[in-house]
């Protein structure tokens, strides 16, 4: 029986998709997917993970991806950061990696703006305030726990969380962990963010993904109609 090839040698190639996201790593990657699913666009848009959070990742897989003769084909380019303890420094992160990888500079976050030279449109979108730790998985967990349905499961999860600092447990993300015990019972064989939105456990329709929804339809509105949304 062979062996199951790693994620990373199952990943999809670009293949003329008009819409490019940059996303952190391969579990944002599949969350992302299903977002862009929910929004209608999956077929259009084609999601690179960045395998991790840095300068030099965004700016060398940025400048690998994005050649002038694909840049041809393409309409817009999104990269979406987790804010964690920094938003502006993430958003910084972000800007300064574009601007060494095609000379672009995105002068505000949650904004989508043209390339001087070409039609492409770009757009960063920190995920967060920074004003404590923020993720895409605070997000889900937000959108879950709001669920009148769930109170009575979040109090369990919740009272996991106490139990595990009583313990002295020191949580370096407490929304990771809340995500992860709910998907651990509610999707057991898979108890990944991705996976449970395939699952269809997250309500992407939430307040919680409000702003992160209309980052990405402006995405696809500059796209379709080659100029900014309305307001």
């Amino acid at each position: 029986m062979s062996a199951v090839k790693p994620d990373s040698d199952r990943r999809r190639k670009w293949k003329n998709e008009p819409l490019v996201l940059f996303v952190e790593g391969y579990s944002d990657l599949t969350f992302y997917a299903e977002l862009m699913k929910h929004i209608g666009l999956h077929d259009r848009c084609f999601i690179q993970d960045l395998g991790g959070k840095g300068h030099e990742l965004l700016r060398e897989q940025a400048r690998a991806l994005l050649t002038p003769d694909r840049l041809a084909q393409i309409c817009a380019v999104g990269v979406l950061l987790d804010a964690d303890k920094d938003a502006d420094g993430a958003f910084s992160l972000a800007r300064n990696a574009l601007k060494g990888a095609v000379d672009v500079d995105v002068p505000r976050r949650g904004e989508w703006v043209r390339a001087s030279d070409s039609k492409v449109r770009y757009g960063v979108f920190i995920v967060g305030d920074g004003d404590k730790q923020v993720e895409v998985e605070s997000l889900a967990w937000a959108a879950w726990s709001g669920k009148p349905d769930n109170a009575a499961f979040r109090g369990c999860v919740e009272d996991f969380i106490k139990c595990a600092r009583k313990q002295g447990k020191k949580l370096k993300s407490t929304d990771k962990v809340r995500i992860g015990a709910v998907l651990s019972v509610l999707n057991e064989d898979d108890p990944r963010l991705g996976p449970g939105a395939r699952r269809h456990l997250f309500e992407f329709e939430a307040a919680a993904f409000a702003e992160l929804r209309a980052f990405l339809k402006a995405m696809a509105t500059e796209a379709r109609d080659g100029g900014p949304p309305g307001r």
